[in-house]
């Protein structure tokens, strides 16, 4: 395996979904041999995910304006607190990065990168993405492509 591309969020809460949607994109129209698609509900699922080799594609809702922009982020970047990602669980993935870097401290990090798409704070029990955000999905996922070299 040469990349992990993660999938972050709930689908149940709207927008907060945003990351799984790109997923499914990119299962849909297909990735280089090598890419592993991995979802995630919750940041403190990333705990084990961060545990290799390969890089790491984060996809994940930003708390942002307007709703539907892309961007790319690193690790650095969203520690910053420019933009925040949201967390149902108390855990964000800022949280997620540092404690994985703590609980395996000779292990190294994975090279890491985060396609974020910004939405408006998500509804519950909303099952469908707002038509801003689900026209960010194949730009997000494009950009997670171009990422990976393909």
């Amino acid at each position: 395996m040469r990349a992990r591309i993660i999938g972050l969020g709930q689908a149940a809460a709207g927008d907060d979904g945003v990351g799984l949607a790109v997923l499914e994109w990119l299962r849909e129209h297909g990735v280089p041999d090598g890419v592993e698609l991995v979802r995630a509900a919750e940041d403190s699922a990333l705990i084990p995910l961060l545990q290799t080799p390969a890089a790491v594609v984060l996809v994940d809702a930003v708390l942002g304006t307007p709703p539907g922009e892309t961007c790319e982020l690193t690790p650095e970047q969203l520690a910053s607190g420019a933009l925040r990602s949201l967390s149902t669980h108390g855990m964000g993935v800022r949280q997620a990065l540092q404690l994985a870097q703590i609980l395996a401290p000779d292990a190294a990090l994975p090279s890491i990168r985060i396609v974020a798409v910004t939405i408006s704070r998500p509804l519950r029990y909303e099952q469908r993405l707002s038509p801003a955000v689900a026209a960010a999905v194949p730009r997000a996922a494009e950009r997670v492509l171009a990422l990976l070299g393909g």
